[in-house]
C-alpha cells in the first residue's frame, strides 16, 4: 500500500490515496468532490441517485452500469469487479451536496450503478456513513438497492431513516436456483441470505421491495420459477415486486454474451437476435411479461404493486431538511459555533 498513487484514467486525472489489493480486487480512494448526482430520466422513480463507490465486486456479468467504468478509460471487460473506487469523505459531501443542489424533499436513490453494500463496504463504511448523514434529517425520500445481507449491519441507521423520512430497501433477485445464480453474479450473496436480510429488516419496521432486475429471456423468465421467487418475496414480508426485462449495453454484452455461447450455447441464438442489434428486447416479449407478471403478482398477495407509492405525509415538510442540512454543515466546518465575524 502506497501512501498517495496516481492512477491514469484519463483526464482529469484522478488522484487516489492508499491503494490497496485484497483477494484480487484493487482498491483506491477517490476523493469525493460531489455525491449527488441529478437523473435526468423522467421515467425513473427518483430525481437523485448516490453511488458509494466506482465499480463493485459482485461482478454480475449482466450489470449495465459496466459502461461507466469507460469513463474512465478502465476498458477491460473485468475492470468493472477488479477495479474498485471508494469514495472519501462521502458524508462531507452528501451534506454540501444536499444543502447546495436543492435535494431536500426529492427521491433519493442510493445504489443505482454499483451495490452500497459489497464486499468493500466492510472495510471502508462509505454507506454507513452516508446513512448516518439521513438519519439526522426527516422528511426526505430514500430507496436502497442491494444484493447484500450485509445491509443487516445498519438496522438501527435504517429504522431511524425510516422513522424520521420515507424509505424503502429494495433486494435484487432475479432467481432461486443457486446455480445459475452463481454463474450469473459470481460474487453476490446466495438468494436464501438476501430473502432473510429482507425478513430481517420487515420484522424491523423497514418497508422492503424486490426487484426482479433484469429478466433474462430464456434463463430466468420461466414461469414457474418466477412464480416461486414471487412466493418466497412475499413470504419473507416484501411489500412490493418490480421487474424489468434485461437492458444490455455494449459493456456488459462483452461480458454476458460469451458467456451464453459457453454454458447456455441452446440460448445463444434467441439472445444473440434479442440483442445483437439493440439494447432491448422485442416489445413482443415485453408485453408477455408485463402479463405474466400482473398475474403473478396477483396470485402471490402483491396487489396494486404496480403504481408507485404515496410521498411522505405533511410531517415531512420539504423545507424542514433544509434547515437541518444547514445546522449539519455549520457543525461539520472548521471552528462551527463562532459567528461570521469570528
Amino acid at each position: 500500500m502506497s501512501a498517495q498513487t496516481k492512477l491514469d484514467f484519463g483526464a482529469p486525472e484522478i488522484e487516489c490515496r492508499d491503494e490497496l489489493a485484497v483477494r484480487g480486487v484493487r482498491f483506491s480512494y477517490l476523493p469525493a468532490g460531489r455525491l449527488l448526482n441529478r437523473c435526468g430520466n423522467q421515467r425513473m422513480p427518483f430525481r437523485w441517485t448516490i453511488n458509494p463507490y466506482r465499480g463493485c465486486e459482485f461482478g454480475c456479468l449482466y450489470c449495465y452500469a459496466r459502461y461507466t467504468h469507460e469513463f474512465l478509460e478502465l476498458n477491460d471487460p473485468t475492470d468493472f469487479e477488479r477495479r474498485i473506487l471508494v469514495k472519501q469523505g462521502a458524508a462531507r459531501a452528501l451534506v454540501r451536496d444536499l444543502t447546495r443542489l436543492g435535494a431536500a424533499g426529492e427521491p433519493i436513490a442510493i445504489g443505482t450503478a454499483t451495490d452500497p453494500y459489497q464486499p468493500a463496504e466492510r472495510k471502508f463504511g462509505v454507506t454507513r456513513s452516508i446513512l448516518g448523514v439521513f438519519a439526522g434529517l426527516s422528511g426526505l425520500e430514500l430507496s436502497v438497492t442491494t444484493k447484500s445481507a450485509l445491509i443487516v449491519r445498519d438496522l438501527d441507521l435504517l429504522a431511524e431513516i425510516g422513522r424520521r423520512s420515507r424509505l424503502t430497501v429494495n433486494f435484487s433477485l432475479i432467481t432461486l436456483n443457486r446455480r445459475l445464480q452463481r454463474v450469473l453474479e459470481p460474487r453476490a450473496p446466495r438468494p436464501a441470505l438476501r430473502l432473510r436480510a429482507l425478513s430481517r429488516l420487515a420484522r424491523g419496521g423497514i418497508r422492503c421491495c424486490v426487484l426482479v432486475m433484469p429478466v433474462i429471456p430464456g434463463l430466468s423468465d420461466e414461469p414457474a420459477a418466477l412464480e416461486r421467487l414471487l412466493a418466497e418475496a412475499r413470504r419473507a414480508g416484501a411489500s412490493a415486486v418490480y421487474w424489468r426485462s434485461l437492458f444490455l449495453r455494449s459493456a456488459a454484452a462483452r461480458r454476458f454474451l460469451p458467456l451464453v455461447r459457453e454454458r447456455f450455447s441452446h440460448l445463444a441464438p434467441r439472445i444473440e437476435a434479442f440483442y445483437g442489434r439493440r439494447a432491448y428486447p422485442p416489445q413482443s416479449y415485453e408485453a408477455e411479461l408485463g402479463k405474466l407478471f400482473d398475474r403473478l403478482r396477483e396470485k402471490c398477495g402483491f396487489h396494486g404493486t404496480n403504481q408507485r407509492s404515496a410521498r411522505c405525509d405533511e410531517t415531512g415538510r420539504a423545507d424542514a431538511p433544509q434547515a437541518q442540512l444547514r445546522l449539519l454543515e455549520s457543525r461539520q466546518r472548521p471552528g462551527a459555533g463562532r459567528s461570521e465575524r469570528d
